[in-house]
């Protein structure tokens, strides 16, 4: 997501702001711009017709969940960036070394707003209640399968793209 990437490496740069705040302003920016994509494609991928997914309330449904699992991964990453860094000495801050376990940590930590999320995009006559809608072992796997693409995919551009 190139966009988190900016918005977090531009407020890296800001040194007198908190990691919680730079986590709470990114997630902000980054949901705020790119849910409406994000629920227009979901609408589009179960086929729900144009018009009817151009709706200003479904682009922007879900967004408390959303937003707040993307402030709890933006502040995961920047705690568990420094945590890191201040564990292991040689890691560089930028090094896809550092991203993988990073990005998988932030993953888990935000999965569980993921989740609701996941709960709240229901539609039509088929929404379960959160009993039968959350299961365990998917909720384990979605997680674990999740953080692992995000992690291998955000070192891998880490790893290929140099900080300029």
């Amino acid at each position: 997501f190139p966009l988190f990437e900016a918005v977090s490496m531009f407020l890296s740069l800001l040194p007198n702001m908190s990691n919680v705040v730079k986590g709470l302003v990114v997630g902000f920016i980054f949901t705020t711009a790119t849910l409406p994509i994000t629920n227009f494609r979901y609408r589009m991928s179960i086929q729900t017709p144009v018009n009817e997914a151009l709706n200003p309330k479904l682009l922007y449904q879900a967004y408390p969940a959303t937003v707040v699992r993307d402030m709890v991964y933006a502040i995961g990453r920047n705690v568990l960036t420094v945590l890191l860094l201040s564990k292991f000495t040689g890691l560089a801050p930028g090094s896809a070394t550092l991203m993988f376990p990073v990005v998988i940590g932030a993953c888990v930590l935000s999965a569980p707003f993921n989740e609701v999320r996941g709960f709240l995009l229901q539609s039509g006559s088929k929404k379960l209640s959160f009993g039968e809608f959350f299961k365990p072992a998917n909720f384990v796997r979605s997680t674990v399968l999740g953080a692992l693409n995000m992690g291998v995919s955000v070192a891998t551009g880490y790893y290929l793209t140099p900080i300029v």
